[in-house]
């Protein structure tokens, strides 16, 4: 078995143990009436994954233009400045003040990205752990709001855009062809 395959069974497992944790111990109450009511919805992204276009201010800050992503913003100004900043970022770029604004709008649902790197990070990848407590507050927000979280599994390696950084971290080792998920999954 391949360190890929070790780390994405890792990272579901992971996953099934909060979704496990969620469910067994909060009063959860994931029904809602889809066939007579609309999904209204927002999405947060920008703040647990890292996106330029979404928040060009922390990236234009850093001076450098070879920063376009989480992975580089912590590879190339460092891991103490960008641990500064990301924490600064996330500790106000959302808050239970705009879980109350979204209702307030009439909305129900907020999607809310995040990468696998928020759970486990791999040998040779530059991501700062730490974004667990976001997400609690997230869903702890949500339920104070009754609103419906939507927790999407935003970045999973080899499948998302910067799919070469995890080929090479793991030699190309993956646990399938490498055409099946390359020609499946491309941009159309």
């Amino acid at each position: 078995m391949s360190r890929f395959s070790c780390r994405l069974n890792t990272g579901i497992r992971l996953l099934l143990g909060l979704c496990w944790f969620l469910t067994s111990t909060l009063a959860f109450t994931p029904g809602f009436p889809y066939a007579t009511e609309k999904v209204r919805g927002v999405n947060l992204g920008g703040w647990l994954v890292l996106e330029p276009w979404i928040t060009p201010s922390l990236f234009d800050n850093t001076g450098n233009p070879k920063i376009i992503d989480e992975w580089t913003f912590v590879l190339l100004q460092g891991r103490g400045a960008a641990t500064t900043v990301l924490s600064n970022h996330r500790d106000t770029w959302i808050t239970e003040s705009d879980f109350a604004a979204i209702k307030a709008a009439g909305l129900n649902h907020v999607r809310l990205p995040i990468g696998y790197w928020a759970f486990e990070v791999g040998p040779g990848e530059p991501y700062i752990l730490g974004k667990l407590p976001y997400l609690n507050k997230a869903i702890t927000w949500a339920t104070n709001h009754e609103l419906k979280l939507i927790i999407d599994l935003h970045g999973l390696c080899l499948l998302q855009r910067h799919s070469k950084r995890c080929l090479l971290l793991n030699r190309g080792s993956q646990s399938w062809p490498r055409a099946s998920i390359h020609g499946r999954y491309r941009r159309r």
